[in-house]
């Protein structure tokens, strides 16, 4: 154990360990990328535009879901913000939601897709309808180990705040800041999805790890963290990122 480390956040990390980690391999091919995880494939249909900047070259024009004998696909090149690449894809424990985590022009969506009847959700979408302003990415998500909820990250370049919410239900839950966070690097789960772990930056390179508890609504700040640290605590991610 570490100077300055607790035995109670020593305990934590274990806990996020030992939580069931889902990782979806990624494989590319000419005109598609195509991920797959156990009994779940999506295939990404590209194409690429001529004379387009090369941040608007690559246009993904639809997404297909097959879990079984359950096809779904979406039709992404009718989207008015058009999806360049897809980042990664994380299922919720229980298979009843898939999180597709995809690429703009300009920062990052997440589309979460209901593997029961193929209907999705624009996350970003659903947090403009909550009255959320300046949504230009969602950079750091994962799903609950104990329910149909997801915890992410959302802002722009220079703001980070945290919430989580239930695609079912269509509720957010919105973390109180304890300062300005600049960006968030990672959220991870305890093992009983009474709490969470995430690690943000303020002020600029500097990084430290909070809590939050489900029970009590409140954000506590653990310690500082190391870019060192920060690459270890990575590694417990539970998706694949492109």
């Amino acid at each position: 154990m570490k100077k300055g480390e607790s035995s109670h956040d020593s305990h934590s990390a274990l806990k996020i360990r030992n939580q069931s980690i889902t990782k979806f391999k990624k494989n590319k091919s000419q005109g598609q990328v195509i991920w797959k995880e156990k009994n779940i494939t999506l295939t990404a249909k590209k194409t690429e535009l001529k004379n387009a900047p090369s941040t608007e070259k690559n246009l993904i024009t639809s997404i297909t879901i097959k879990k079984g004998e359950k096809i779904y696909t979406i039709h992404t090149d009718k989207f008015d913000d058009k999806l360049r690449d897809i980042s990664s894809v994380s299922i919720c424990p229980s298979s009843n939601w898939l999180a597709i985590q995809t690429r703009r022009s300009a920062g990052e969506t997440v589309l979460l897709v209901d593997m029961k009847n193929g209907k999705h959700q624009v996350l970003n979408d659903q947090l403009s309808a909550a009255g959320k302003k300046n949504i230009e990415t969602i950079n750091s998500y994962n799903w609950s180990p104990k329910a149909d909820q997801i915890a992410f990250s959302y802002g722009d370049t220079s703001t980070s705040s945290i919430a989580i919410y239930n695609p079912q239900k269509g509720e957010f839950t919105f973390l109180p800041r304890e300062t300005d966070y600049i960006s968030t690097g990672l959220i991870l789960w305890h093992k009983t999805g009474k709490s969470l772990d995430y690690i943000s930056e303020y002020p600029s390179d500097q990084k430290k790890l909070y809590r939050y508890s489900l029970d009590s609504r409140k954000v506590k700040t653990i310690k500082k963290i190391s870019q060192s640290e920060f690459q270890k605590w990575f590694k417990l991610d539970k998706y694949k990122t492109n």
